[in-house]
């Protein structure tokens, strides 16, 4: 019985680690799946891998691509393997804190503090320099430096040019319901919550456990590190992985998968396998040809996988791939339940995927949208689209003398079924070109 125990633990084992495998092979771009592929038929006798390439000699690594374009390359390349330029990232540190500031209230002096506080920032969005240095630095007032630095600090995201890690927090939780129990527990307790000594905070503030649970939840929603995901380059050129094209009222999917060339088993060493006398020989190309098969079927399965969720996501958005339509709804369970794999499943499928539509070249992951509920009582769902729109039309509405904060106007969608973040405002915010609560003040009135 314990042997028999034994054996289907390590049966489990061997599985568990084949199907980490197949889920790494089906994660990977193609960009990457390629370099597997070459390093697979390096290391085994048995894989046959022959890439083919059209025209020119094709990057295969994202630090190959400005060499790539700086020679000219694309221009004569012509084959499957199409680099498409995208422009999907985060707007640099600069392009953000521009885009909110109101740039004619500012005379001469005040413009050049903006200038050196943007430029001093550290890369978590803390300012390190203290106002008493950049006043001496750029040889004007103390009190000029002080009132620009307050109007920075009001900038999102919320924590920006703040001096440490403290304050950055408490910048963040203005405004909230519970901002004085919560300043608390950031200016004395930040090391108590930390190491969870509930009962210390609980004590010290005499506040109940709960209360002081709740709290320390909030805390941890905030965002240490505010210029995380900012700064960088917003153009990279990538290698979409699915092309799906319409012609003559005909929807294709393909996959971009000529770049990854072909892939077999090396017949050749199969019959030297076969007819190997040394068994030491023999038990290593066996071993060798179990690596060879499952690579095959692996990678064959990822094509069916990427076919199956292209479909789903076609049916869905073929209205949007076409500029016609809205996004729609659209979620990781609802395509793991059509296909029968796991959300998880589907959630590495598209890592870092790119599909190729007219419309242009999409991020695959950007196309799922998280619901959010109506409101209404039926259950059904609005896009991030409907809640941008619902968010401009209270910003077209607002008081421009005193115009909502991020904070005020997720309170306004959650009153009407749309319960996001302050964070999610602000990103829907600047994705929509919309200014902070101060650009967007009126001072003429």
């Amino acid at each position: 019985m314990e042997m028999k125990a034994e054996l289907s633990l390590q049966a489990k084992q061997v599985l568990s680690q084949v199907q980490m495998q197949s889920l790494n092979i089906l994660s990977m771009s193609m960009t990457e799946l390629r370099e597997f592929l070459q390093n697979e038929e390096i290391e085994n006798p048995l894989m046959e891998y022959s890439a083919e390439r059209q025209g020119v000699d094709i990057p295969v690594t994202y630090r190959e691509y400005d060499r790539f374009y700086n020679r000219g390359a694309r221009d004569d390349y012509n084959g499957e393997g199409e680099l498409y330029q995208v422009e999907n990232g985060p707007p640099s540190v600069e392009e953000m804190i521009n885009m909110q500031i109101s740039w004619d209230c500012f005379g001469e002096k005040e413009k050049q503090i903006v200038n050196f506080c943007i430029h001093s920032l550290e890369q978590s969005g803390y300012l390190p320099v203290p106002a008493k240095e950049i006043a001496v630095a750029l040889g004007t007032e103390l009190s000029v430096v002080e009132g620009v630095l307050s109007e920075l600090k009001t900038l999102e995201p919320r924590g920006i040019f703040a001096s440490g890690l403290e304050e950055c927090l408490l910048l963040q939780i203005k405004g909230m319901e519970q901002e004085k129990d919560l300043e608390k527990i950031i200016r004395f307790h930040l090391n108590d919550v930390a190491e969870g000594k509930i009962s210390n905070i609980s004590r010290k503030t005499k506040l109940s456990s709960m209360e002081v649970r709740k709290l320390i939840h909030i805390i941890k929603e905030l965002n240490p590190r505010p210029l995380n995901g900012y700064g960088g380059d917003r153009a990279q050129y990538v290698l979409p992985d699915i092309i799906i094209d319409y012609q003559d009222g005909q929807w294709a999917i393909s996959l971009n998968d000529k770049w990854t060339g072909n892939i077999g088993v090396n017949e050749f060493y199969v019959h030297m396998m076969e007819t190997a006398q040394d068994e030491e020989l023999r038990v290593y190309f066996e071993e060798k040809l179990r690596r060879a098969r499952f690579i095959v079927s692996a990678v064959e399965q990822r094509r069916k996988t990427l076919e199956g969720i292209a479909e789903g996501i076609l049916r869905r958005q073929a209205g949007y791939f076409l500029g016609k339509e809205p996004l729609k709804p659209m979620t990781l369970e609802e395509i793991a339940k059509e296909q029968e794999i796991h959300k998880s499943t589907v959630s590495r499928a598209i890592r870092d995927k790119y599909v190729l539509v007219p419309a242009g070249c999409l991020l695959i992951r950007d196309l799922f949208t998280t619901g959010i509920g109506s409101g209404e009582g039926d259950n059904e769902d609005v896009s991030r689209n409907t809640v941008k729109a619902h968010l401009k039309k209270l910003v077209d509405q607002e008081n421009k003398q005193k115009p909502f904060s991020d904070e005020q106007l997720a309170g306004l969608l959650g009153e009407s079924g749309m319960q996001i973040s302050r964070r999610t405002v602000a990103k829907y915010r600047m994705e929509m070109g919309i200014g902070s609560a101060f650009q967007r003040r009126d001072t003429s009135i």
